[in-house]
């Protein structure tokens, strides 16, 4: 009769836990970067118009009066194969953006199954040893409570990008943009000290 595979350990899962979290920050960068992508793609559409009414404008715009010239300052000084460009662009990082929020949602979950988990076997290796349900502030047990706190950060850091996202449109003045790339890229939630601390913990 073959034996029973033996349990995975706390180690082993707070070992896996981190694997999940450097995928959390893989997919953090990289919906700062489409998040970036979405900001540039919006501002084309609010760049003004050439002034010319500068002397300096004005000179430049009559020595190059061409066809193309006059076409592109009749269209508000927009191409329409660049604004349909840029529309395309606008809808694919809007895409990848809802995209990225569904992947870390699922990632989040599976990490919360690992906190169960580990927390499941130290509370069985200290029913075991000591006959009690008292948790014991040994090595083990420290993993599972950096677990948890390491979980909740980024929940809070997924709240945060994905009310970002929900709140995304067309309408989003510069300043907003600009305020959400800002907090995305400091992840305000995220406490870099701890963090490191998870990282010592896996050696």
């Amino acid at each position: 009769m073959l034996a029973a595979p033996a349990a995975p350990t706390r180690r082993s899962i707070f070992l896996e836990f981190m694997a999940k979290v450097a995928r959390f920050e893989e997919l953090a960068d990289g919906g700062r970067r489409f998040l970036v992508s979405f900001q540039q793609e919006l501002e084309y559409f609010r760049r003004p118009q050439v002034p010319s009414g500068s002397d300096v404008m004005s000179e430049i715009i009559r020595s190059n009066c061409t066809d193309r010239m006059k076409s592109y300052l009749e269209a508000g000084c927009s191409s329409q194969c660049r604004s349909i460009s840029n529309l395309n662009h606008l809808h694919s990082c809007e895409g990848e953006l809802e995209d990225h929020v569904n992947k870390v949602n699922a990632l989040l979950k599976e990490l919360q199954c690992l906190v169960e988990d580990a927390y499941d076997a130290a509370l069985t290796a200290n029913t075991m040893s000591s006959g009690s349900f008292i948790m014991e502030l040994d090595s083990d047990s420290s993993l599972v409570t950096m677990m948890i706190l390491v979980h909740n950060m980024l929940k809070l850091d997924y709240a945060m990008q994905e009310k970002i996202v929900r709140t995304l449109s067309l309408k989003s003045s510069s300043p907003e943009l600009e305020g959400y790339c800002l907090m995305w890229e400091l992840r305000p939630y995220v406490d870099d000290d701890l963090m490191n601390l998870a990282w010592k913990m896996c050696r």
